[in-house]
């Protein structure tokens, strides 16, 4: 399925740019191919066969990106590890999985790994034949959750579910060969991969690979190259639009900077369209389930929701019976995942989702997330949702980072963790202090020069849960730590 929408659009744009990555490194779409005939011989070659699990731990490069086109042709299961896991993180996933090999830049692995290696970059130019195509439909990916609100799981992808996911996001978005993408996501995610590196690559576009770390080096490709495709998070887009205050620097060609998740605030909305000269375009979606929601509207969205995006069906649970407007959302489609690790021998993979995340229904019939179901704080002032807050204590208090993780057994408190300096914190206790009690937040504050992220750039809510579960949530009890490793 990939592999022949691909041959087909070589077929029309074989000396087109493909993949662009950070070093300048480009490869057209013939070369690209070439790249993926290869790795697909060695990897046929070595004994790999459908339904193998291939585990990876690599860093984004056109090499990646033309290994993830030839495991989907030879219907192997890519289970990828983040670069940034632990050793024994990594031993027991490949243990978990039964993965056949692990795939790394050098093809070395450690002395205590059990798997056999695989060497992404193969120093013999010796040219290999590659196996006849086949038709592939069954399992391809298994996608760790981000893990930023519970213990990260494996999320099912079968090849085909995944690539008319893609190009149901392909036809709702109005994307084609014209675009221009920049990608500043680990290729190890479906935020990545499913947002830019196939819809880019599938329909004769130009992908640019980035790094997240790298903002200024960022602008300058979105600006140079003229990039008109995007997906960040709310955190990138306001790194961004601070780079841009400092570089004088807008974007005009910027047309669908794509902004998701359990909830946006407007604030960055606002300062996008502020500092960047771009509109925001709000999309909620997951790993486990692929896109739900989605607002194409050409001008500013702020205060406004999203609708169902394309054939999905989306209906709310509600919660209060005196809210009806509020609840759940619960989804459905025949484009969706197939559940979690291991798969069942009878997956129901067209039953409906629920995705754990709570919206409000507008007047105008449009969904408008507020946050996971977890993120429900009972305060004086009502049910409120942690995100909203987190973005009212930002701005009030200019942090750089605001994290609320609610108490899970009395969801009347909770812990505030806010990310700003040491000396500047002890300035502004009592001020702090004050704010929570007008919002209604009762609960321990904690003050970390650097809030820990998860391998997608999301803050590590379980991080912080298993580090603060001691202290005791109290609104007048400060505890300053400078790092959390």
């Amino acid at each position: 399925m990939f592999q022949q929408q691909l041959l087909s659009v070589v077929a029309r744009h074989r000396d087109h740019p493909a993949v662009i990555d950070s070093h300048g490194n480009a490869r057209t779409y013939g070369e690209l191919l070439q790249d993926i005939d290869q790795l697909r011989a060695r990897l046929h070659g070595t004994g790999l066969r459908e339904g193998d699990v291939v585990a990876t731990q690599l860093g984004d490069s056109t090499g990646y990106v033309a290994l993830l086109f030839a495991m989907a042709s030879l219907g192997l299961v890519h289970c990828p590890v983040s670069l940034a896991s632990t050793g024994e993180h990594r031993a027991m996933r490949l243990s978990q999985v039964d993965a056949a090999v692990l795939v790394t830049e050098s093809g070395i692995v450690p002395a205590d790994i059990d798997v056999p290696g695989f060497a992404l970059c193969n120093p013999s130019h010796v040219m290999l034949e590659a196996p006849v195509h086949e038709e592939q439909a069954g399992l391809m990916r298994m996608q760790e959750t981000s893990g930023s609100t519970g213990t990260p799981k494996l999320a099912l992808w079968r090849q085909d579910r995944l690539f008319r996911e893609i190009l149901h996001w392909v036809e709702c978005a109005g994307l084609d060969a014209s675009a221009r993408y920049l990608n500043i996501h680990t290729l190890d995610g479906g935020h990545a991969v499913d947002l830019h590196v196939f819809p880019a690559l599938l329909t004769g576009a130009t992908l640019y690979l980035g790094e997240a770390t790298r903002i200024e080096d960022n602008l300058r490709t979105l600006h140079e190259q003229r990039i008109s495709v995007m997906s960040a998070l709310p955190a990138q887009y306001l790194e961004l639009a601070q780079a841009a205050q400092r570089c004088a620097i807008r974007l005009p060609a910027l047309a669908l900077p794509f902004c998701g998740g359990a909830y946006l605030d407007d604030l960055v909305v606002l300062e996008a369209e502020r500092c960047l000269g771009v509109h925001i375009k709000r999309v909620y979606g997951s790993t486990e389930f692929g896109m739900i929601l989605a607002n194409f509207a050409p001008g500013l969205q702020i205060g406004c929701g999203m609708r169902v995006a394309g054939d999905v069906e989306v209906r709310l649970a509600i919660l209060d019976p005196a809210q009806p407007e509020i609840g759940e959302v619960i989804a459905r489609s025949n484009h969706r995942g197939s559940g979690y690790f291991p798969l069942p021998d009878n997956p129901v993979e067209d039953a409906t989702y629920a995705t754990g995340d709570i919206a409000r229904q507008l007047a105008d019939g449009s969904l408008m997330p507020l946050g996971r179901v977890n993120d429900a704080l009972l305060t004086v002032h009502g049910t409120q949702f942690a995100p909203v807050l987190e973005g009212r204590i930002a701005q009030a208090m200019t942090f750089e980072r605001v994290v609320i993780l609610v108490d899970e057994l009395d969801r009347r408190r909770a812990h505030v963790v806010v990310q700003t300096g040491i000396t500047m914190a002890r300035d502004w206790q009592s001020e702090l202090a004050r704010l929570l009690e007008n919002m209604g937040i009762v609960g321990h504050i904690a003050v970390l020069e650097r809030i820990p992220l998860t391998p997608t750039g999301k803050p590590d809510r379980m991080r912080l849960r298993k580090q603060l579960g001691e202290q005791q949530a109290d609104k007048e009890l400060f505890t300053f730590l400078k790092d959390l490793t």
